[in-house]
């Protein structure tokens, strides 16, 4: 075992050399990841504009095209994350999404796009299973919500990068060269990252010995556990936010006039600064609560969720674009605080052999509701709007739709609050 990563005596809680270096590599490819997942709602309207779609055609290609195959691919992502170099499988999944993302900015119509979108949702579908698993392994159980904490929001900077930077490329360049200027950059960071990242030894810290088994197996074993089923259907109802957010650049765009810039800017830096402050706020709160009791895992997400989704409501409510900014930064930093504590709760009921598997299947149900059918029921329910009278040039039809929406998260609270009730019997660190 290489010196970087050697493993701990399980019950010890000293954290492996230089994990904190490979949690920072990991979070820069997860950067890679949200900045080509957020880059096509910036490109949204122009794409929509050149290539002739429709609200629920941009809907299939932002939320179907992306959720399915991203879901679909899950599964198997999470099995190799169990059995496979994770390393190896790290930087390979981040060179073919990163390709992906940059043949977006080639294609010629609604067919070609929905093609180019389905590969990069089965490329980033490989990150997460891969990256928690491997962070189960360097952090002890103590520190994992904190570690999260850090991946997710690097993570999730890449959502205000991908706006910022993708509004200035978009505004100079046109939304072509923005894609394949992000998916060259990931190109070439994915051999860095085979070459930088370490191997540990798998459940250096948990008590569990349980045998590598088959997908099947892995998957029945899990979904015997109450708290799994409920978390597995939680999670993806709190993730709805993220889905909602695919059509915010376009909502602000029509709602309140604002030009590529003004999306880059102000909604970037409000979007991008609420959840990467809400996603370390919710690490470092949960982290204290934990010492208290160690339900705050499952009892935060609930909270955070139930005081985002009035906040998020009034953003999509206000034609004041100033109010609308600061509810728009304020319902992100609530909602991002529920993110990695939501995680770090699914690595408390998956033993270490099986949370790959585990996060595989949370990513399936958030690919298949927050990423796939959120997106794409937003978009057809616009184009109902408007065909009964709802403008689309004034945002109105996209602003009773994401209103709408909002049910899933507030779904999501009931399901964490429910997986709390089962979590001690179900624990297993």
């Amino acid at each position: 075992m290489h010196e970087a990563v050697q493993a701990r005596v399980p019950g010890q809680s000293a954290v492996i050399p230089h994990a904190w270096l490979m949690l920072v590599m990991l979070s820069i490819v997860n950067l890679f990841n949200f900045m080509d997942r957020v880059l096509f709602s910036v490109m949204l309207e122009p794409i929509k504009a050149e290539l002739m779609l429709t609200d629920s055609q941009m809907g299939l290609i932002g939320g179907v095209a992306f959720g399915l195959f991203f879901g679909l691919a899950s599964l198997a992502m999470g099995r190799l994350a169990d059995t496979r170099n994770r390393i190896r499988l790290t930087s390979s999944v981040l060179a073919f999404w990163s390709a992906a993302s940059a043949v977006c900015g080639m294609v010629g119509g609604f067919a070609q796009m929905f093609a180019a979108r389905a590969a990069v949702g089965i490329g980033v579908a490989g990150c997460a299973p891969t990256a928690h698993s491997l962070i189960g392994d360097y952090f002890p159980p103590e520190r994992r919500s904190l570690a999260l904490s850090v991946f997710t929001a690097i993570g999730t900077t890449g959502t205000m990068v991908g706006l910022i930077i993708g509004g200035v490329a978009l505004d100079r360049l046109g939304w072509r060269s923005a894609f394949i200027i992000f998916g060259i950059a990931g190109l070439l960071f994915a051999p860095v990252a085979w070459l930088a990242l370490k191997e540990p030894e798998r459940g250096s810290f948990e008590k569990s010995t349980v045998s590598a088994a088959s997908l099947r197996q892995s998957v029945g074993m899990l979904l015997r556990r109450a708290t799994v089923r409920r978390l597995l259907l939680g999670m993806p109802m709190v993730m709805a936010t993220a889905g909602i957010a695919t059509w915010i650049p376009a909502f602000l765009q029509r709602a309140h006039d604002a030009t590529p810039g003004d999306v880059a800017t102000y909604g970037g830096l409000s979007l991008g600064l609420g959840v990467v402050g809400g996603t370390l706020a919710g690490g470092v709160i949960v982290n204290a609560l934990r010492e208290r009791n160690r339900l705050w895992e499952f009892w935060w997400p609930a909270l955070a969720t139930a005081v985002s989704v009035p906040l998020l409501a009034l953003f999509y409510l206000t034609t004041n674009p100033g109010l609308g900014y600061m509810l728009l930064f304020l319902g992100f930093f609530a909602a991002g605080s529920s993110y990695a504590p939501a995680l770090a709760s699914m690595l408390v009921v998956s033993e270490p052999k099986l949370r790959g598997t585990m996060v595989a299947l949370n990513v399936l149900m958030s690919s298949i509701i927050s990423y796939g059918l959120t997106p794409a029921a937003i978009g057809f329910a616009s184009d109902m709007l408007i065909a009964h009278g709802f403008g689309e040039e004034t945002g109105e039809s996209l602003r009773y739709a994401m209103l709408g929406a909002l049910v899933l998260p507030a779904l999501g609270v009931w399901f964490f609050l429910r997986a709390s009730r089962t979590a001690e019997r179900d624990s297993l660190s």
